[in-house]
């Protein structure tokens, strides 16, 4: 449907049909846009830096601290998705 057919169609109407039409449109609704992944992950990622210990706090070796943070990993995500 061409917008020159549109134009002739609402022009051939009268305004007690225009006035049933535009009863029948519905309003545009406003548009949500969902958060909850988004702020999921973030809460996840606030979690594991806020129990992360810095390297330069950790006494040990690289490898302890590595082994250190995974399990702190760990515990992150058990505890965020096993809620």
């Amino acid at each position: 449907m061409s917008s020159n057919s549109i134009e002739a169609l609402i022009e051939s109407l009268n305004p007690e049909q225009i006035k049933a039409l535009t009863k029948q449109i519905k309003k545009p609704t406003i548009r949500r846009i969902d958060n909850t992944h988004r702020q999921k992950r973030m809460d996840v990622n606030r979690l594991y830096f806020s129990a992360e210990p810095s390297p330069h706090q950790f006494d040990g070796s690289w490898k302890e601290y590595d082994g250190h943070r995974d399990m702190i990993r760990e515990q992150v995500f058990r505890e965020v998705y096993n809620e």
